[in-house]
């Protein structure tokens, strides 16, 4: 599983396009304005363009190019019109503060509406809004003001309006940093912990995982279930599969095996990638008998999915052998033991000829 951070990116993009464009109000005071204002303005635009883009990765709405293209385009356009073809400072002040005021709105909703998903992200979700907020109040002040050509050009008159609409400008910038580190550190941590209890390949429980997701549902399946069953699974011949076909191949019938296991039981149902070609499936509140149908509900599942990954697999099929197993008490100990039993039965389906499913047994064994 990749750990990059989605948006993370854009965000340091921003900032940097952001301290250019307020960096060049400083340093480029000789040039001549058009180009200076040019310059500001469009560094102004594609920062916040890039700090939204990146929220959208962030909360995995993944932009097409016509919606950045829609975002960017017409405001820079009419920017440069109004600066170079056609100047005229009233309208060039509402365009990008209505656009600035529209875009920022937009950028708080997507955090508020998407990032909370846990109390770090939610504390550094609120504040941003807060600064956003600020941001939004003093733009819309600045906006008209600049509009009915009430605000002085830089430099040359203080604004109370200009000069705050600034100040809060660079607190959102100095501001936004850490927070926008916050966001990433926790998306970053939780992908980090997902990694570890998840199977990169197929994207189920690996067994530090089962161990783990037991220790919050135990409890709760104790008092609701009286019941429950293992099914273990394996690919059958899965060495000669791999020697014939490639490892590739075999990845790809593995991520099969898991996408069927997945597709077939409850949400309440834990499946676990137990090891190389072997499956794990912990079903709680069940009977012998809904389980061996489940297991066989699998297996003719998953040999016919796997029959679109080659045609050779027609004529030459993939197939699981499953060993089944069942409880009917509910805890760690008896999980465990009755993982072992389904092992054991997983072996006899071995022994007595593959692509079937065995019930333990103590005549059996």
């Amino acid at each position: 599983m990749s750990q990059k951070v989605e948006g993370a990116r854009y965000w340091a993009a921003a900032l940097a396009v952001l301290s250019v464009a307020y960096l060049s109000q400083l340093s480029m005071q000789n040039v001549p304005r058009a180009l200076l204002v040019t310059t500001f303005n469009t560094c102004l635009i594609l920062g916040h363009s890039l700090w939204l883009i990146g929220a959208w990765h962030f909360v995995y709405i993944k932009p097409s190019t016509r919606r950045i293209a829609f975002l960017i385009v017409p405001v820079l356009a009419l920017s440069i019109l109004f600066t170079l073809v056609m100047p005229d400072r009233e309208w060039r002040l509402a365009v990008i503060g209505i656009w600035l005021i529209c875009v920022r709105s937009h950028y708080g909703w997507v955090l508020w509406q998407h990032a909370k998903h846990d109390k770090n992200e939610y504390l550094a979700t609120q504040i941003t809004i807060a600064v956003v907020i600020l941001e939004i109040t003093l733009s819309a002040l600045y906006t008209l003001y600049g509009a009915f050509g009430s605000l002085p050009n830089i430099g040359s008159n203080f604004s109370w309006v200009g000069g705050y609409t600034w100040l809060v400008a660079l607190i959102g910038i100095v501001a936004g940093t850490p927070l926008l580190m916050l966001l990433s550190a926790g998306r970053f941590v939780r992908k980090l912990e997902y990694s570890a209890h998840h199977d990169e390949l197929t994207d189920l429980l690996n067994r530090h995982g089962l161990s783990k997701s037991l220790e919050s549902i135990l409890p709760l399946s104790k008092r609701k279930c009286d019941s429950f069953a293992v099914i273990m699974l394996d690919v059958d011949h899965f060495k000669h599969v791999n020697d014939t076909y490639g490892h590739t191949m075999g990845d790809a019938i593995l991520a099969e095996l898991g996408s069927t296991l997945k597709s077939q039981v409850r949400s309440s149902d834990l499946v676990v990638r137990w090891g190389g070609e072997e499956f794990c499936i912990l079903l709680f509140d069940i009977t012998p008998t809904h389980t061996l149908q489940l297991s066989e509900k699998i297996r003719e599942a998953f040999s016919h999915k796997a029959q679109q990954l080659s045609p050779e697999f027609i004529t030459n099929p993939i197939t699981v052998s499953a060993g089944l197993a069942f409880s009917s008490t509910v805890s760690r100990k008896h999980i465990e033991s009755t993982q072992a039993l389904a092992d054991r039965a997983l072996y006899i389906a071995k022994k007595n000829g593959r692509n079937r499913s065995e019930m333990y047994s103590d005549e059996d064994i």
